[in-house]
């Protein structure tokens, strides 16, 4: 979904867009991206690469998707820094992908009151840069007895790993529910379900069914 979202900023809007993943290296990240683009897969090395087709996508992106020089570690301190200097350079919607990562080596005392902070300093960044910053998280293990969410689980904001107090701070609150039980069909395990968990401007809610095709990797509304 990150990808996706990057992909759609940079072909439907030609918005440059800054790209925050400490756990994916950069040149996968430019392959994600190019291939929701384009619509192929260009970083399975068991699907043959499509040269022409990552030209192509890789001429739609250009210089748009800024990308920082890190792996496993990623500091809001110096990340602010990156982000005002981005958007300087032009950028207007930066991804941050997990949040967690602003996390590491806190206790869990620390880490709600911190990422409480960060929320409040983003937002007030977002409004003085006239950007937008998606924060993304995983997800907290379930109460005993409820459905796990890789078995379809239903998704509330007090499950954002981190801190769920985040959402009081964001304008929109998002989760992606579904369901992979082996067991089901492909096209089954395949479908998602966005849900719009806190909407802070107009108080709406909702949800949109998506399938995820594997040949192409790119979501489409059911």
């Amino acid at each position: 979904m990150v990808n996706a979202l990057a992909a759609h900023f940079i072909k439907e809007h030609d918005l440059p867009v800054m790209v925050a993943k400490p756990e994916e290296a950069n040149n996968k990240t430019y392959k994600m991206v190019c291939s929701k683009i384009g619509g192929k897969v260009f970083h399975d090395p068991k699907i043959a690469f499509d040269e022409e087709a990552y030209e192509a996508a890789g001429a739609v992106v250009k210089d748009k998707l800024c990308m920082l020089n890190l792996y496993q570690h990623i500091g809001w301190e110096s990340l602010k820094v990156d982000i005002t200097a981005a958007a300087a350079a032009g950028v207007k919607v930066v991804f941050i992908d997990p949040i967690t990562n602003l996390t590491n080596g806190m206790s869990n005392s620390d880490i709600d009151s911190h990422l409480k902070g960060v929320a409040q300093e983003a937002a007030a960044m977002a409004m003085d840069l006239d950007i937008a910053i998606f924060f993304f998280c995983h997800l907290n293990k379930p109460p005993k007895g409820a459905v796990p969410w890789d078995r379809g689980g239903k998704i509330t904001t007090d499950y954002f790993a981190g801190s769920s107090a985040m959402a009081r701070s964001c304008n929109y609150a998002i989760g992606f529910e579904g369901n992979k039980d082996p067991e089901l069909t492909p096209e089954e395990r395949n479908m998602r379900k966005l849900v719009v968990l806190a909407d802070r401007e107009f108080g709406e809610g909702g949800t949109v069914d998506l399938y995820w095709n594997k040949n192409t990797h790119l979501f489409s509304e059911a």
